[in-house]
């Protein structure tokens, strides 16, 4: 069964010197409710993967999409497979394609000492009734909980795919990632990241495949299917990529051309645990909406997208963070603006 897999990372950087991810970072990212649409070009391409070390500059803005796959994160205990996931800490959710038909997957991880993909369970619209479940034994390493520039981890686990709860097939997988690179990549439509680069090589059945994984700090990512033996620099052919931006809550477009930019006081405030914040653009942008701890540590990425002139009113929810003073800020164009939120539980 060909099945849309992705590696989901959250990075936290400052300079290019310093990123490192942590299994915090990814539980923030993926809290409930947050969501995104993935682009994928299905077809052969050729693809500049940069070379090891740092000063990369990846250009991804000629990267095509023949598929979109929508994803959101939601509670693992919520969803219909949660007793077969047990220890999930998050669950996402994809209306996108299995054997060529509609299918809607979940796809489970846990946190520890790594970020597990634990497996998941799909649905296909042609086949009512019928349940295919992947699970991974321990779960896949995505990556090292933290995990840095020249970390690399080895695993090998076992793969066991059923129908509806029957064992079809069970193999042994090895898998070998490096965070090899470092550097700035430019998706389509021109929005920049600091990025690094995950270099993951999977053996199953004696049959060895690379994977590139380029991954930011608010959840940005672009994915590369390198084939089996693909050079480690310069422009590649690409059996398959994918890309996507930030996960973010969901925001909603309340109105029609406003003459200003602005940053309205979230309300309610104080809030617990969540708070709706409004913001107008009197034309396109690429705009990004972020909260911030009073320690100027980033917490959540609310809007990372090219928008519309119009106002639109954002849902940002503090579950899981301490009572205290939080900056939401605005960056659009020119214009930065910050306002000041109060947690109160």
């Amino acid at each position: 069964m060909k099945q849309l897999v992705l590696i989901f990372v959250v990075l936290s950087c400052t300079t290019f010197a310093q990123i490192t991810i942590t299994g915090n970072d990814v539980l923030s990212i993926f809290a409930v409710g947050n969501s995104t649409t993935i682009h994928q070009d299905t077809l052969q391409s050729m693809v500049d993967i940069g070379s090891p070390g740092g000063g990369n500059n990846w250009d991804f803005t000629g990267l095509q999409t023949n598929l979109t796959v929508d994803i959101e994160s939601v509670n693992p205990a919520s969803t219909p497979y949660a007793s077969d996931f047990s220890g999930a800490d998050f669950c996402i959710y994809s209306m996108g394609y299995s054997q060529g038909f509609q299918a809607d997957i979940w796809t489970y991880s846990s946190v520890n000492g790594f970020v597990n993909n634990m497996g998941s369970a799909t649905t296909i619209s042609a086949l009512p009734g019928f349940v295919t479940t992947i699970k991974n034994d321990p779960g896949r390493h995505t990556f090292m909980n933290p995990s840095t520039y020249n970390s690399q981890w080895m695993q090998t686990f076992n793969q066991s795919i059923y129908l509806n709860g029957g064992l079809i097939t069970s193999s042994s997988v090895s898998l070998n990632a490096i965070v090899d690179a470092y550097g700035t990549m430019t998706l389509p439509g021109g929005a920049s990241y600091q990025a690094l680069r995950i270099r993951e090589e999977i053996t199953i059945n004696g049959g060895t495949s690379v994977g590139y994984t380029f991954v930011t700090l608010s959840g940005v990512q672009v994915n590369v299917d390198a084939g089996s033996n693909p050079p480690n620099s310069g422009t590649i052919t690409a059996n398959s990529t994918s890309y996507n931006s930030a996960l973010a809550t969901s925001v909603e477009h309340i109105s029609g051309l406003p003459h200003n930019f602005n940053l309205t006081q979230n309300y309610p405030n104080p809030f617990n645990p969540s708070t709706k914040i409004e913001y107008s653009i009197p034309e396109a942008f690429f705009v990004q909406l972020k909260v911030y701890d009073i320690l100027g540590n980033e917490v959540a990425t609310l809007v990372d997208e090219e928008q519309s002139a119009g106002t639109y009113r954002a849902d940002f929810n503090g579950e899981g963070l301490s009572s205290g003073l939080y900056i939401a800020q605005l960056t659009t164009g020119n214009f930065v603006h910050t306002i000041k939120m109060s947690l109160l539980k």
